[in-house]
Order: structure tokens, then C-alpha cells, then sequence
């Protein structure tokens, strides 16, 4: 049973926690953080509330279920071997939905957390706030996005500095994740191979083009027993090769991922447990 964006039940905000050793490169496909509080959550209902330029009018928009998935986590290079966490979630049930996609980093080496608030516009996931925080690798990093729709401009809340908004379907760091599993499930079960997906994504104060490429159908072996996947590839990246295995059958959830850099630091991800709407999955 897959969920669909007019479905009717609140759900209930649930974050997510990622104990992993040693997370620099992880901070490019996979960590997300806990929710942010306050100030800000008012801030996004209120710009949620007097509306975006887009509602979700498109019609039945296919999405994933809320979701948590435990992963074993590898850092290439160093005896670390850790469990990583990453969950989706509704943060707030008004005219307009507000989804998150949380979870966070923490090692006796470094804390590193990420999240993005969003909603859903003509079936696109637009971001309102982005934050990342790390600490413990040399210097301490922190970055706060918020993303004004009706002034068509993103904000620097740590520096104060404005860039202009050029288009509705623009991403943020990690929110491409969502946008390409959301892809592929309205394009497939079956998709052609070597088809594309691009995505234009807001990296600090530059626009970062993001392709990706279905290269092959391939099953894997997991704890959870043999899963059918796609192995997609980021096609136009420089520095490190990225491939994920996503699954068809079950709304093209994240089965594994690895990432290969040109300084031999490579990282990977393989699930080893799965849970969807807070129920077990229990074997593939």
C-alpha cells in the first residue's frame, strides 16, 4: 500500500538519531537532524499558512509513508563500524502539510546534525529550512537556511546574507534525497534503464546541478532477506563516485549506499533494519 499526499490521519512527529563513527563524507548523502523548535517551527507554520505559490493541486502525488530505517554504517580507513538512523516524518497537519526528513551523526569524534522542513508544491518538495551543525572535526560548522517563497529568497540566518530564489523546484542539500525517491516512485516500478534525473540544489551561496542515472536492476542480500533494487549513479560528480540501491517494491526505500572519493576515504550504508508507519518490516 503506498500513501499518497491527500491521505486523511495525522502523523505523528517522530525524530530520528544516527549513532556513526567518523561522518565526513556522510554529510554529503545521508544525515539529517533533529527538528528544529521555537522560533523557527513558527516561523515555517506561518509561511506555510499564507500560502506558497504552489499548492498541492496537482492531483494524487505519490510519497513515501513515514519511514525509519537502520543502516550499518563503514567508514573506509578506520576500525569504525556504527548504526545510522534516518527517518521522514509530518511535523504539522494545517491546510498545508509540512513534512521533515530527520536524523542526526554522533561518535566520540564528532556530532554532526542536518535537517530540512518542507512542504509539497505541484509535487515537488520545497524547502522552508535547512540546518546543519557539526562539531568535533577540527572546526566547528554550522549552516541555517531559510527559504521565503513569497519574496523568492533564501536567507543565511548565521551570516544575515540574501540570494534570490530563481525556481520553485529548487533543493536543498539534503532534501534532493526525498525528491529523487518521490521521482521514482510516480515514474516507476519499472523504469528505463539509463534514464536521468536532475536536480538543482542550494549549497550554501551557490546553485549545484545534481544528475543522476539509472545504470542497472540488480538483487541484493540483506538481513531482512534478497530485495530487488535500481542502482543509480550521480553521473556529473567530480570528486567521488556515489551509487545507491533503492527498492522498487518498497517505495524505493534505501537499500544500501556507497561513496567512493578520490582520496580513498570511502563510506557506505547497508540496511539492516526497516519500519513503515511505525510497523516492522519484516522480510523482503
Amino acid at each position: 500500500m503506498i500513501q499518497r499526499i491527500a491521505y486523511a490521519s495525522t502523523i505523528p512527529r517522530r525524530i530520528g538519531s544516527v549513532l556513526l563513527g567518523m561522518a565526513p563524507l556522510v554529510s554529503a548523502f545521508f544525515i539529517s537532524g533533529v527538528l528544529n523548535s521555537g522560533l523557527t517551527n513558527k516561523a515555517i507554520a506561518s509561511q506555510a499558512a499564507s500560502g506558497s505559490p504552489q499548492a498541492e493541486t496537482s492531483g494524487p502525488i505519490t510519497i513515501p509513508r513515514p519511514f525509519k530505517v537502520i543502516y550499518k554504517a563503514d567508514y573506509k580507513g578506520l576500525p569504525i563500524s556504527a548504526t545510522g538512523i534516518r527517518e521522514f516524518s509530518v511535523i504539522a497537519d494545517t491546510d498545508q502539510r509540512i513534512y521533515s526528513l530527520a536524523s542526526s551523526a554522533v561518535s566520540i569524534f564528532a556530532k554532526l546534525t542536518e535537517q530540512s522542513d518542507f512542504t509539497m508544491a505541484a509535487g515537488k518538495a520545497q524547502p522552508l529550512f535547512y540546518r546543519y551543525d557539526r562539531t568535533g572535526l577540527g572546526k566547528n560548522k554550522s549552516l541555517r537556511l531559510n527559504f521565503d517563497w513569497l519574496q523568492h529568497q533564501v536567507t543565511n540566518l548565521d551570516s544575515g546574507k540574501i540570494w534570490s530564489l530563481p525556481d520553485q523546484t529548487l533543493s536543498d542539500r539534503l532534501l534532493y534525497q526525498f525528491q529523487l525517491q518521490t521521482d521514482l516512485m510516480n515514474l516507476g516500478p519499472e523504469i528505463t534503464l539509463g534514464h536521468e534525473l536532475k536536480y538543482q540544489v542550494q549549497d550554501k551561496d551557490q546553485i549545484k546541478d545534481y544528475h543522476f542515472t539509472v545504470r542497472r536492476q540488480i538483487e541484493l542480500q540483506t538481513p531482512l532477506g534478497a530485495v530487488n533494487t535500481y542502482e543509480i549513479i550521480r553521473s556529473n560528480a567530480e570528486r567521488r563516485d556515489t551509487t545507491l540501491w533503492l527498492a522498487p517494491d518498497h517505495e524505493f526505500m534505501l537499500i544500501r549506499f556507497e561513496q567512493r572519493a578520490n582520496d580513498g576515504e570511502n563510506f557506505s550504508l547497508a540496511i539492516e533494519k526497516a519500519f513503515i508507519e511505525d510497523q516492522p518490516v519484516e522480510q523482503f
